[in-house]
């Protein structure tokens, strides 16, 4: 059955109806083929009819173990995952690579392929950079570029390499991929193998300025435990600051324990997992488990044997027990599910039973010089946050985030930065997020400055 979903996701890859342009704006203005498929905007992740995305999913180690990624990707599919991190490195072929990327969207899941090679060594990533710019690996990447996450390098640099290094290879590293014709999210993880969050939050908007697509997310690994000297308190501390930066991160590994020194799981090396994934979805932040089956170290497997029957321990309990487990939070993109835009549903909401929160009206004048108005009516108390992008992508100004009370409410916006600076002739992107404690939705709506 799901090998012929497949095939009608092949027949209608091509097909977003128009009338879902209107309403998300931000595919009718992109510019032709920087955005094939998923993008960021904001702190975000939309697919490419405008769906928000948050990430749901663990790693499986395919390089090593299964490289097309059978039978573990049908087990892992029971869980509700709706992204799978395939571990792959620089001896797979393309026609592997292929192979595994399908196998993940015939299940229904998004893969994001990342590279092992250059795992805490920032001297490595360009010979990374150069096995994704390999044009057989280019092909691959094109051919599936509407469903694909690209996480460049696994955890590329050591706890001495510096933000400036950072910066530096991995601009080198985005336009480079870029001038390959590679235009999916790319994905960026921290250094001191992966755990230094700091470095994005630093680095993390250079490089999306520098980014042609401004089209990335930034990946810390949570391997945080007392011995490596980060307190359990620091997780909700650095989640909010990333959040208050509007950065796109996502918690991109994490397990159960972990030590450079030895197997004993002690207080000092237990990794707090339940606050991990408790904060990442109170802040609608992706998270993506280490790892399913096939570690090295065993007692870091989710499952026994890689079936979804032998799920146990921290494992079961990421995977399905936990309020906020994979298979109670994950929700999977219509688009990956039908190969379509969604033709009747544009509020994307995570409760589909709950009432409509509010209504929205297309802003007046528009387009607008010098003031648009913007309306909408909340039909109960919620939590209100109203942004404005560019098209292409970048963020301008937050122009409400507050709770307000049901009823009709406006606000104007006239053409200027968070600054205050005026800014020039365009599209913008309106985004309006309205949520209370069941329910969360969002829409978009097109604006166009002209002087």
């Amino acid at each position: 059955m799901k090998r012929m979903i497949f095939m009608k996701m092949r027949i209608y890859k091509n097909r977003c109806l128009a009338g879902m342009l209107i309403c998300f704006g931000l595919v009718s203005g992109l510019k032709s083929g920087t955005h094939p498929g998923f993008r960021v905007i904001g702190r975000h992740l939309y697919d490419k009819c405008g769906e928000k995305v948050i990430l749901r999913g663990v790693a499986n180690p395919n390089i090593w173990y299964q490289k097309d990624g059978l039978p573990q990707f049908e087990e892992i599919e029971k869980t509700g995952a709706n992204v799978i991190r395939i571990v792959w490195d620089t001896t797979g072929s393309a026609n592997e690579l292929d192979a595994a990327i399908t196998n993940c969207i015939d299940l229904l899941m998004i893969p994001m392929i990342e590279c092992h090679d250059a795992t805490c060594d920032l001297s490595l990533l360009d010979e990374v950079v150069d096995y994704w710019t390999r044009p057989d690996i280019v092909d691959v990447i094109i051919n599936h570029e509407e469903y694909l996450l690209l996480n460049i390098a696994n955890e590329a640099g050591d706890y001495a390499a510096t933000p400036a290094a950072f910066r530096a290879a991995y601009e080198t590293a985005i336009l480079r991929m870029r001038q390959a014709d590679i235009h999916v999210p790319l994905i960026i993880d921290g250094t001191d193998c992966g755990k230094r969050i700091n470095v994005l939050q630093s680095e993390g908007p250079y490089l999306i300025s520098v980014d042609p697509d401004s089209n990335l997310i930034f990946s810390v690994h949570m391997w945080w435990n007392q011995k490596t000297g980060y307190p359990e308190s620091l997780i909700s501390q650095e989640i909010e600051q990333s959040v208050n930066m509007n950065l796109p991160l996502i918690v991109g590994e994490f397990g159960n324990w972990f030590d450079w020194n030895g197997t004993e799981v002690t207080p000092e090396t237990t990794i707090p997992y339940q606050i991990i994934i408790e904060q990442c979805h109170l802040n609608e932040i992706g998270y993506i488990a280490w790892s399913w089956f096939g570690n090295s170290t065993p007692i870091l497997d989710m499952t026994e044997d890689g079936t979804y029957d032998t799920l146990h321990d921290w494992g079961l309990e990421v995977a399905v027990t936990s309020e906020y487990s994979i298979q109670n939070t994950s929700v999977r993109p219509y688009y990956i599910d039908h190969g379509r835009c969604n033709p009747t549903d544009v509020r994307h909401s995570r409760n589909k039973s709950t009432p409509e929160l509010f209504t929205f009206t297309r802003n007046f004048p528009n387009p607008f010089n010098p003031r648009t108005q913007i309306d909408y009516r909340l039909l109960d108390t919620a939590n209100v946050r109203l942004d404005v992008f560019d098209e292409t992508g970048r963020y301008v100004v937050t122009l409400i985030d507050e709770k307000q009370s049901p009823g009709s409410h406006s606000v104007h916006w006239e053409g200027k930065d968070e600054t205050g600076k005026q800014v020039p002739s365009g599209m913008y992107i309106c985004r309006i997020e309205v949520g209370n404690n069941s329910q969360s939705v969002d829409l978009f709506q097109k604006m166009i400055l002209v002087k």
